[in-house]
């Protein structure tokens, strides 16, 4: 990705890396589909504070709330 302008698309690729090897542990956990849904939740919401911290429209998803 370009260095400048593309900052979204940065935050979204640092998210998705960030869930990977996360969600790979998960595959070994006892219960993976708890994990995975814990993990997805922790990095959407990673992925949600770095998008409310800078002046841009933030993605559509982090508007919502709960299981939403």
């Amino acid at each position: 990705l370009p260095p400048t302008a593309f900052a979204h698309l940065h935050r979204q690729a640092a998210a998705l890396n960030a869930f990977r090897p996360r969600l790979n542990a998960c595959c070994r956990h006892h219960t993976p589909l708890p994990c995975a849904r814990r993990v997805w939740m922790e990095v959407l919401d990673g992925f949600c504070t770095d998008e409310f911290g800078v002046k841009t429209r933030q993605f559509h998803c982090c508007h919502r709330r709960g299981t939403a």
